[in-house]
Order: C-alpha cells, then structure tokens, then sequence
C-alpha cells in the first residue's frame, strides 16, 4: 500500500513537473522576445524621428530651392532689362557723338578754312566773334550731354555687371542646395528602408510572442481549456466610450500605409481607470514591443483581452482580477500618437471584433 502511494506521488510530481515546465521555459521565451521588441521597438522609433528630421530637412531645402529659382527668374527679368537699357544707352551715345562729329566736320574741315568760313560768312568782326561764341556753345551743349549720356551708359553697364554676379551667386547656391536635397533624400530613403526592415521584425516579433503566448495558454497553467461562462464582457474604460479607431484594416497612424487594426482604440484621458472586462488570470503585464505597457488576462474557454498602450499596470503576471477591477491606467506607451487605450479581444488566439463581446 505504501509502495503504491510512493509510486502515485512520483507519477504526479512527474505530470506537475512536465506541465510547469513547459510553462516556465514558454514564460522564460516570451519574456526574451518582448525584450527583443522592446529593442526593437526602440530603434524604430529613432529611426523614425531621423526620418521625421530628414523630411522636415528636405522640405525646407525644397522651400528655399523653389525661393532661389524664383530670385533667379527674377533677376533674369531685371538682367534682360538692364541689357536692353545699356543697348539703347550705347545707341544714345552712339548717334549724339555721331552728330556731333557730323557738325564739328561741317564748321570744321579744317582749322584754318572754319574760321575762314565763319569769317567770311560773318557781316562784320563782332558778328563774326558772336558766330565763333554760339558755335563754343553748341559744341559746349554737345559735349556735356555726351558726357551725361556717357555716364548713364557707364551706370547701366555697373548694374548689368552686379546682375550678372547675383545671378551667378543665386545659381551657385541653388546648385549647392539641389545637391544638399539629393544628399538628404538618399539618407532618408536609406533610413526609411531600414526603417521597414526593423518594423518587418517586430512584426515577426509579436507573431511569435502570440504563438508563445497561445502556447502558455495551452499549456494547462490557465483556464484557456475551461468552457467560458462570463457572458458579455464589461466596457474596458468607465470613463470614456468614444472609439476613435474601429477594428480591421485601416490606414496606421504612424507608419502610413495599410495595416490590420487588430482590436479598438477607445479615446479617454491620461492617466484614467482601465477595468478587465471579466474575471480572469493576468498571463501577461509588462512592456510588448508596439503595445507599450500591456496586460493579458486570460477568462477561460480560450477567451483572452488585452489592454494596450497604459501609463501604469497595477496588476501583474498571476494574479486573479474580478470583473470591473482596475488594472491599468490610460497612456500613450509604445508606438501610440496620443492617450487612448487599445482593446483586443481574442478567441484561441484568434482576433475577434471586440465590439461583438462587449456591452
């Protein structure tokens, strides 16, 4: 007899041992892969403040590109002006020595024979000294406005020369900034790549953490092979109703493109109540990659919830919690974009609208 309770203990030691065993080498796996996502997670978020940088970079380059390639359009208007005003300038200058020359080749052929002709012309020696002043004038006028025009040609030609550098240095400096952008472009698009690479590894991350924790689940240390007799879950947080994210496929706010949404974002204030919607045993509480500081109780019959994105978790892996006991409080932990909670509700594993379960 005593030999058959010996022998009854040790088969069941030996079951417990087999049964817990699993269960701890499991717990020891989830929690290196959420401390791989958690690394991971935290990478990606510096990725994509670089990469938040470089767009913020590039936009600005492209603003003062497009400000020098209007400066450039501009100063092309004024340089052709200038051009057309120096032209006509040189024209000017051109036609009044032009005609001056001409007159001075009339009254002067020669010395001698222009005042000869003056003279001769004249009625007398003072009509011929008021020819000889009224031609000094005229030559004086002539002179003085091709001097005046000289001049103005001279300025043209100055402001042509400064339009002509600024238009140099505006060309220089956009180059300078199309190479700037092109430079920053490739280092974004090379962040932005590593970016996906690191976001396709949480992804692969938190897959295996589910399969690890379904494995727990399975494992017979919870009551995941328990038939479910709670009934409709309670509404996670009492505080706030407002959904700002349905469950399924949406447009991610974060990452931008397309992406399962695999329970709902319930919008309440920081640092507000998170209630389990039943009773059940926490199988998770702790930091999981995306999901930020995060609870999983299990309720039994395969019935899981998770309580995504909390500022604080006030219960930990073990412990009992009844229907509508506070275990966590709103936050934005993790890749969130503001307070709000994210609620899942699970089925064996499987990812269930949670508005079908709550009331």
């Amino acid at each position: 007899m005593r030999r058959r309770i010996t022998v009854m203990l040790i088969a069941l030691v030996t079951a417990v041992f087999f049964i817990v065993e699993p269960v701890a080498v499991f717990a020891e796996s989830l929690s290196e892969i959420r401390e791989d996502i958690k690394e991971q997670q935290k990478k990606l978020e510096e990725g994509q403040a670089q990469e938040k940088s470089l767009s913020s970079q590039v936009t600005e380059l492209e603003r003062k590109i497009e400000s020098l390639e209007s400066a450039i359009a501009e100063n092309e208007v004024k340089l052709t002006k200038l051009e057309k005003e120096v032209e006509e300038a040189q024209k000017k200058v051109d036609e009044q020595t032009e005609n001056l020359n001409g007159r001075l080749r009339n009254m002067y052929k020669t010395s001698s024979i222009g005042f000869l002709d003056v003279l001769l012309d004249s009625g007398s020696f003072s009509e011929f000294l008021t020819n000889l002043d009224l031609v000094k004038i005229i030559y004086s006028a002539d002179q003085e406005v091709l001097k005046d025009l000289e001049e103005a040609h001279k300025e043209l030609e100055k402001k042509k020369k400064e339009a002509e550098e600024l238009q140099a240095e505006l060309k220089s400096s956009k180059q300078v900034a199309d190479e700037q952008k092109k430079t920053v472009e490739a280092k974004k698009a090379e962040i932005a790549k590593s970016n996906d690479e690191t976001e396709r590894m949480i992804d692969e991350l938190q897959a295996e953490a589910d399969a690890m924790t379904s494995k727990i689940q399975n494992s017979g240390s919870s009551s995941s092979n328990s038939v479910y007799i709670g009934g409709e879950l309670a509404w996670p947080t009492p505080s706030s109703s407002y959904i700002t994210s349905p469950f399924g496929y949406r447009i991610h706010p974060i990452y931008g493109y397309r992406k399962y949404h695999t329970g709902i974002d319930i919008g309440a204030g920081s640092g507000s109540s998170i209630v389990a919607a039943n009773s059940g045993t926490v199988i998770l509480s702790g930091w999981n990659g995306g999901y930020g500081k995060c609870i999983v109780v299990d309720h039994g019959g395969g019935i899981t919830t998770l309580y995504a994105h909390c500022s604080s978790l006030l219960v930990g892996y073990g412990a009992k919690v009844s229907r509508g006991q506070t275990i966590a409080r709103v936050g934005s932990t993790g890749a969130s974009t503001g307070p709000h909670l994210h609620f899942e509700v699970r089925l064996n594993g499987v990812y269930k609208n949670p508005l079908n379960y709550v009331r």
